[in-house]
């Protein structure tokens, strides 16, 4: 029968029912968070980073509550870190020694050169049979590389004022499609420059590497190069001509590649640093 003395029974009853559910769900809140920082342990210490830091992430998203968890997660995300850079670091000394290896076998067919008209730090390098090139005084055209790894493409066509090119482009002999071409320049008097007979363009490696990349990768023997501007031009492509910018497309790339990977070598050894550095903080935060 149910009377007034039962009501502290009920009440009790009703309170431990309510505290089984919610103890019951935050055990179970912290037990997944708990598996989670011993997978991503677990990951760590056989190397496996990126599986790590996904466990971590995991971890960040669905137990924010978990203060203690969270903390642990916040001690392993820098030693993390520090094994994908340690490991990307090794990638890109790799690279970087590789791509040196290449710029050096490539130079030997080059030369540096210094030209005080086109300013007092201005250097670039030509391949030896250039050495002494003079575009003044032929058609055709000569690729540059700057020691940064920059590559340049004159143009130059003698003897035909009516075509004022803009554009360059290569052709395989006995086609009339043109393969490949080369960005626009409009005349400007500078970087498309025109005195008397001659005019020249200077193209910059964007403006002209599917040139470069066209003759290492695919094209034939035998090749045109053609002028397009108010008319057209078009003569074989010389033997020293297709050299220059085949052998400078593949030293400004390597020497490029060569300089990017040492940067990311500067970058990753200061991004170590900082995770060595929040791995030692977190280590002595208190539990």
């Amino acid at each position: 029968m149910y009377n007034v003395a039962s009501k502290p029974i009920i009440a009790g009853l009703i309170a431990s029912a309510l505290c089984l559910g919610g103890c019951s769900s935050k055990s179970a809140e912290r037990i997944g968070a708990e598996q989670l920082v011993a997978s991503a342990d677990s990951a760590l210490k056989v190397q496996n980073y990126d599986e790590a830091m996904a466990i971590l992430d995991s971890l960040k998203a669905k137990y924010p509550q978990e203060i203690e968890m969270q903390r642990q997660g916040m001690h392993l995300r820098p030693q993390v870190i520090e094994g994908q850079t340690i490991r990307q670091l090794q990638t890109a000394d790799s690279l970087r020694a590789y791509y040196e290896y290449v710029a050096d076998s490539l130079k030997q067919y080059f030369t540096l050169v210094h030209n005080p008209e086109l300013g007092e730090d201005y250097d670039y390098y030509v391949i030896k049979e250039y050495k002494n090139s003079n575009l003044f005084n032929r058609t055709g055209i000569e690729a540059r590389v700057e020691p940064s790894g920059e590559l340049r493409l004159i143009s130059s066509l003698v003897g035909h004022p009516a075509v004022k090119h803009t554009q360059i482009a290569l052709a395989p002999k006995g086609q009339g499609s043109f393969k490949v071409e080369s960005a626009e320049v409009p005349y400007d008097g500078e970087r498309n420059y025109r005195s008397g007979a001659t005019e020249m363009i200077t193209f910059t490696g964007a403006e002209c590497d599917t040139l470069g990349h066209y003759l290492v990768t695919e094209a034939p023997k035998d090749v045109m190069l053609v002028f397009r501007g108010a008319k057209v031009h078009s003569m074989p492509l010389s033997k020293n001509d297709r050299k220059s910018l085949e052998m400078s497309y593949r030293f400004a790339q390597a020497t490029a590649m060569h300089r990017k990977q040492a940067l990311k070598i500067d970058y990753l050894n200061k991004q170590l640093m900082i995770a060595r550095d929040q791995a030692a903080r977190t280590a002595q935060d208190p539990e």
